[in-house]
């Protein structure tokens, strides 16, 4: 200490303030240390307090606790959905609730029909703000309108052994060249599942199978199902990827390439020179067969 002093020249007066400096200092540095190890009881909300003691005097739950809420937002999980034919019009809320629509939906359906809101055919419940697409989609094969003759008094149509008409039955689209517009004569499909099979379908550069209708986001299995049979393909328009000549971004686009494949194939390519087939792209250790098969009809060598 003496040695700091005498290189900082220090007088009498100011050695004694530097040493009370240091002191407290040290002190503060102490406390603190202190403070964080000595165990310290956890402070409790009043919230918390008043149920704990509501527990205790009464293990049940009470509606209007925060509990009660729980329990309430638990008693409205859906229940198992269950498909049937069925009218739109004038439908309880039984049967609204066994096709999985929550309390809020069949509410504005009800003032829908309050207001004299009618259903003419099945494509009308799509205008049904409070349905998603994916309710629209997998609701509508079963809708069945009954028939209205002109006293009002409903008069039920005979089930036909085909649900839709002749020309419905007859219906095939080619999904590689079909518009948005072409795709929602098709039922269930409405105008958002439209843009997405048409955005799917340009960024695999076309469909090679039907069943890759499947994999189209948020289309229900159930809605695929029906109208698989009311679409084919046509491969000779399919876009083939030149993988040759594109960088990573470019490949990567490919709902099928992930970027890490991209930037292996890229990487492989660069070090061993241009693919000639799908032989030289399988000695790609990291790609399992699985990712040849889903990708080799989309690949130009060339």
């Amino acid at each position: 200490m003496n040695r700091l002093f005498a290189y900082f020249r220090m007088r009498r007066g100011e050695q004694i303030g530097f040493s009370i400096m240091a002191v407290f200092i040290a002190l503060v540095l102490f406390s603190t240390f202190i403070y964080d190890v000595l165990p310290r009881e956890k402070k409790v909300s009043p919230e918390v307090r008043m149920l704990a003691e509501d527990l205790v005097a009464n293990p049940e739950v009470r509606p209007g606790r925060p509990e009660g809420r729980k329990q309430r937002e638990a008693n409205r999980i859906r229940p198992t959905v269950s498909y049937f034919y069925f009218d739109p019009n004038d439908l309880s809320v039984e049967d609204w609730m066994r096709l999985g629509l929550s309390e809020r939906q069949i509410r504005v359906i009800h003032n829908y029909e309050a207001k004299g809101g009618h259903f003419r055919k099945p494509e009308d419940i799509a205008k049904l703000y409070s349905l998603s697409d994916e309710d629209v989609a997998r609701l509508l094969p079963y809708v069945r309108i009954a028939e209205r003759p002109s006293n009002g008094k409903s008069v039920e149509r005979p089930m036909a052994t085909k649900p839709y008409s002749n020309s419905y039955e007859s219906l095939l689209i080619n999904l590689n060249s079909a518009d948005s517009a072409e795709l929602t004569q098709l039922r269930g499909i409405g105008p958002a599942f439209s843009r997405r099979i048409v955005n799917f379908r340009n960024s695999l550069g076309g469909f090679h199978s039907t069943e890759q209708l499947s994999e189209v986001y948020g289309l229900p299995e159930e809605t695929y199902l029906h109208i698989k049979k009311h679409v084919q393909v046509d491969k000779a328009s399919i876009v083939k990827l030149r993988i040759n000549e594109l960088d990573v971004n470019a490949l990567a686009k490919h709902p099928y390439i992930s970027y890490k494949q991209a930037r292996t194939m890229v990487n492989f390519r660069e070090h061993h020179g241009p693919f000639k087939s799908m032989e030289d792209l399988k000695k790609i250790l990291s790609l399992d067969e699985a990712f040849f098969r889903k990708i080799e009809i989309y690949i130009d060598f060339r």
